[in-house]
């Protein structure tokens, strides 16, 4: 388990044929001395070079490794009061240059430029070289009152005005697959209901109880509202303190919609062999938990990442935030039952799509890389949420926010 400032990776734009593409860089360390030659990275693959980031590490040489080696440096996230404010990860954003969503309207970047946060404009616009970070390094490219040197020095990000020297950052713990193991894990076979996927699943993951988690953490639970789960993109979900410390009610299991198997009417999965004890319409064995899942029936979940060519996420681990079914009674007849898709037909046998059906699928959060313990407490500059992409190389979790010390 690792208290300390988790090293993360910046991410600037590079020229490809005349355009400026994002790079994602995952690890690098700092130039050896006397060179201007950065140690190659782990840059997000598709992308040319990492001019821009030896550009950096040649002037700050000491921010290789430490939270401005991260894309937020010099890019934005989505813009607020927009289709694009829940676009949290720079990454995200700048992935819409390529990968369009036709759902958003406005805040859409038409150019690089658009991804660009104050700071980055002022590092583009002045010619982005090295020489280029020495010119700006006097301005305050942010507004926040302090110089873009003076930030960097600091570790705050000279891009945003939320983030200035003087303020502390929250504390936080990092736990790797390691420490994970570590906990006393836990198995739940549950019914992953989806909204709009073609199926619903019922699955078996192992993880660990949140509840249990946050006691090797040794937080204190006292005030606590509940928790924030972020994916590396930005994305998150919220969970109340009943979630975390009581047991969920217990699922359902069904094995009639197995007859549809091979037919347009089939929309559950089923695995290769259920656990005992479990029997059609009755009540599946052991009350289910909250879980930080890392397998899968019993194989280690899928990295997320980048899909190649489409820019969608793939995969759901190293961890991914399990939320078993609240609410069972959807349907009263058939209570905890699959449905099919909101998308698919209506047949009228009993397993439609029904919006009342907890589609607790949607709550699950993939590629769960940091937790913040609610409320967060004043006067911190909060962990880098936004961006978890080096948390998922490094198969970390990182915890942060009330009672963490």
């Amino acid at each position: 388990m690792e208290i300390a400032v988790l090293k993360k990776s910046l991410a600037l734009i590079i020229p490809v044929a005349g355009a400026f593409i994002l790079t994602l860089a995952l690890t690098m360390a700092a130039p050896p001395a006397g060179s201007q030659k950065a140690a190659e990275s782990r840059a997000y693959p598709g992308h040319e070079n990492n001019t821009d980031i030896n550009n950096f590490l040649q002037v700050y040489p000491a921010a290789a490794g430490t939270r401005l080696d991260d894309c937020q440096t010099c890019h934005r996230a989505g813009v607020k009061g927009t289709d694009t404010e829940r676009v949290y990860s720079p990454c995200g954003y700048c992935h819409l240059l390529l990968y369009p969503n036709p759902s958003y309207q406005t805040g859409v970047p038409k150019d690089a430029e658009d991804t660009l946060n104050a700071y980055g404009l002022a590092y583009d616009n002045a010619g982005r070289t090295a020489e280029a970070l020495k010119e700006i390094g006097k301005l305050d490219s942010d507004g926040d009152g302090y110089s873009n040197d003076a930030e960097i020095a600091a570790l705050r990000y000279p891009g945003d005005p939320a983030s200035r020297p003087g303020q502390p950052l929250a504390p936080f713990i990092a736990f790797s697959s390691g420490d994970l193991g570590k906990i006393p894990a836990r198995t739940e076979f549950l019914l992953m209901n989806t909204t709009k996927e073609p199926t619903d699943d019922y699955t078996t993951y192992t993880g660990v109880r949140v509840v249990d988690l946050l006691a090797r953490a040794r937080v204190d639970l006292a005030g606590v509202a509940g928790i924030t789960v972020f994916a590396p993109d930005g994305y998150s979900m919220d969970y109340t303190l009943e979630d975390i410390t009581r047991p969920f009610p217990r699922g359902y299991y069904y094995s009639g919609p197995a007859a549809f198997a091979g037919t347009e009417r089939a929309f559950v999965k089923y695995p290769a062999h259920v656990p005992p004890g479990v029997v059609d319409r009755g009540e599946i064995p052991g009350p289910p938990w909250l879980l930080l899942a890392f397998e899968r029936e019993g194989k280690p979940l899928d990295v997320l990442t980048y899909e190649k060519g489409t820019g969608k996420l793939a995969g759901e681990g190293p961890c991914r935030m399990i939320r078993p079914q609240r609410n069972l009674m959807g349907d009263p007849s058939k209570p905890g039952r699959p449905d099919r898709s909101q998308k698919a037909k209506t047949y009228g046998d009993g397993w439609d799509f029904s919006v009342g059906i907890d589609h607790n699928a949607g709550a699950c959060v993939r590629g769960a890389c940091v937790i913040r313990v609610n409320p967060m407490p004043p006067g911190f500059e909060e962990y880098d949420w936004r961006n978890g992409w080096s948390l998922i190389a490094e198969h970390r979790v990182v915890i942060y926010g009330r009672g963490v010390r």
